[in-house]
């Protein structure tokens, strides 16, 4: 009799721990809306991910402390819900909030914010016949512009990256553009997808290099004129660290030496005048290209 009101004790006590102490369920899930900021009217896209397959969720639309819109989502298989988010009636310049959170009994999964705003500034391109807005625009042209980041290949969407995590993005010629709403730091609010260390595998340390530029960071070298091109055009931000040594690669038929980067390719043009001796490799066209949305 004793022994058996000890193990009732024990599960009593399990019980109320359990309780008192809720485990999380769907720690990794996260959210993004896309685009970023719109007018109201706008059609904003919430994606949900890494959510319980099939699983029941409410969707929750906040702005600042005032009590918001529910949606009933469900997600599917794969646990992605993608839900479209009719904005009209919102209220302009005014900051909203998505989260997600389990239909019945769990704590909030993931959060994240977007804009209603009067229509913002853009800049259209009849090349490929997309548009910039809002932080990728500003972002776009305090860094390089067409030159480094290339023409838009898309509009704003959001995608699930390599993390497991939802970001709006936007896709160019040779870069993808990433909000982090998460940063606590605005300037970190947009980030460059790492499309080198994608596309090809980091090599195994070099050794210094005295006719080249050493990154202890990675423990490569690189040229001279690579390193030139790295340091005037946004350098770290811009293109990471080298993950490799400088190489020759056949390029559209012509064989041309080449560095990769975290973030970009450089190519060696010695056919082209300055300052088009040097390229970025079209990382934007391939990486795209791999994406199913």
């Amino acid at each position: 009799m004793k022994r058996r009101s000890q193990s009732l004790m024990v599960v009593l006590a399990l019980v109320v721990a359990m309780l008192a102490f809720p485990v999380a369920v769907d720690a990794a899930a996260g959210v993004s809306v896309a685009p970023q900021a719109g007018a109201p009217g706008t059609q904003f896209v919430v994606t949900g991910a890494s959510l319980t397959a099939n699983g029941l969720y409410s969707l929750l639309i906040t702005r600042g402390m005032a009590a918001g819109q529910t949606f009933d989502v469900t997600a599917d298989a794969k646990g992605l819900v993608r839900f479209t988010l009719d904005s009209t009636g919102y209220v302009e310049d005014t900051d909203y909030r998505a989260t997600i959170t389990p239909k019945v009994g769990g704590n909030t999964l993931s959060t994240t914010r977007f804009a209603v705003q009067a229509a913002q500034p853009e800049r259209c391109f009849a090349e490929t016949g997309f548009c910039l807005r809002g932080r990728f625009l500003a972002y776009w042209d305090a860094h390089g512009g067409l030159s480094i980041n290339g023409f838009p290949l898309s509009e704003e969407f959001s995608e699930v990256l390599e993390n497991g995590q939802p970001y709006v993005v936007q896709y160019f010629e040779r870069t993808r553009l990433e909000y982090h709403p998460e940063a606590t730091d605005a300037q970190f609010e947009v980030l460059l997808g790492q499309f080198g260390r994608r596309i090809r595998p980091a090599e195994a340390a070099g050794m210094p290099n005295p006719t080249m530029v050493w990154f202890p960071e990675t423990q490569h070298n690189v040229p001279n004129d690579f390193y030139g091109y790295w340091s005037a055009h946004g350098g770290l931000t811009q293109f990471g660290y080298p993950i490799g040594e400088p190489f020759m690669q056949v390029l559209d038929g012509k064989t041309y030496q080449v560095q990769y980067f975290e973030r970009a390719r450089f190519e060696a043009h010695p056919e082209n005048p300055p300052p088009y001796d040097i390229l970025l490799g079209q990382f934007g066209r391939i990486v795209l290209g791999q994406v199913v949305r």
